[in-house]
């Protein structure tokens, strides 16, 4: 496996905040956002949203400046916990007329997927979930956000992926994806091929998981489609640079990527919110490939024979050895 690096658009906004709702500063245009990454060393691909294109920046121009800088699209994620017309729910909405319309930015993302040439969407159900006991019938709203997803799923057809991304909060106070478990369980019902999960570092720590073993919960099942990488210290999406808090829960889900042989990209989906962009991206885009390149130094046999024992003495030994070879 060879890690493959993108980055979310999103990296490069303004990174506002529910305290400082203008930003940090002031925000680049789409086109000079694509300029700023290409100049990223180890970065080989972008993620954008479906909110970020528009007729002042269309799929056309964004195909432009791809090619221009020799960037790939990783992905084309859906997300409209930011669109108003979704405060009480989108996929889970009980109007059609609303649901529908949440349905349709599904769709869209699809489309944009399609003529950029990914075949892989991510789904972001942030719109869906609860504040209150009492607020939701849960049965009806499972089965609401499971026929919203078949529905995208069927027009995305066999030759677009489509990822549900879970979390267990934010910007409701409980989401309905909000687990690992909850994520497959979805993808099982469904019994779709095209319909995955992807892993956020900071959502799954933020879930109480350990991501490593969220990966190779989702690999063995064949359902991991995506993953994102951030840090926090669990109890908010604080999206931080990856690596710098969690060193060594980062370095194991990448050593599981290895294991599975994920071959998707690694995408950073951070926000710094007052730090430069790009050398922000430059840090992170370091810390993972140090973790990667200590990593292919690592005796894989020689681990496993140590977790045989259950005795975490032997494993941090062989990690901690290699982590501090020059």
């Amino acid at each position: 496996m060879t890690l493959r690096i993108s980055t979310a658009l999103s990296v490069f906004s303004g990174a506002p905040d529910s305290y400082c709702l203008d930003g940090y500063r002031d925000p680049l245009r789409l086109p000079e956002r694509v300029a700023a990454i290409s100049k990223i060393k180890g970065v080989k691909g972008i993620e954008v949203s479906q909110r970020e294109l528009s007729d002042e920046f269309p799929v056309k121009e964004l195909k432009r400046v791809l090619k221009e800088y020799n960037l790939s699209c990783s992905a084309v994620t859906a997300d409209i916990a930011q669109d108003r017309r979704f405060a009480l729910g989108g996929f889970g909405h009980q109007h059609a007329k609303t649901r529908n319309a949440s349905i349709d930015e599904g769709r869209k993302a699809v489309d944009i997927a399609r003529q950029v040439g990914t075949a892989d969407v991510t789904l972001r159900l942030y719109s869906d979930g609860f504040d209150y006991p009492f607020q939701v019938d849960y049965a009806t709203h499972w089965n609401t956000v499971i026929s919203s997803i078949k529905t995208i799923a069927k027009y995305a057809s066999s030759d677009i992926n489509v990822a549900i991304c879970y979390k267990p909060r934010e910007p409701r106070k409980y989401l309905t994806v909000s687990s690992v478990g909850k994520a497959l369980s979805l993808c099982q019902e469904i019994a779709m091929k095209n319909v995955g999960v992807a892993l956020d570092f900071s959502n799954a720590m933020m879930a109480g998981e350990n991501p490593a073993e969220s990966i190779a919960f989702l690999a063995r099942a064949n359902k991991l489609f995506q993953v994102y990488f951030s840090d926090s210290y669990g109890l908010w999406e604080d999206v931080l640079l990856p690596g710098s808090v969690h060193m060594w829960e980062t370095m194991e889900a990448l050593q599981q990527l290895k294991n599975s042989k994920y071959k998707g990209f690694c995408t950073l989906n951070m926000m710094p919110r007052r730090m430069d962009p790009a050398h922000a991206c430059q840090i992170a885009v370091g810390n993972l490939s140090i973790f990667w390149k200590k990593l292919e130094k690592l005796d894989s046999a020689e681990l496993k024979k140590a977790q045989k024992t259950l005795d975490a003495v032997e494993s941090q030994k062989i990690v901690r050895r290699i982590m501090l070879q020059s």
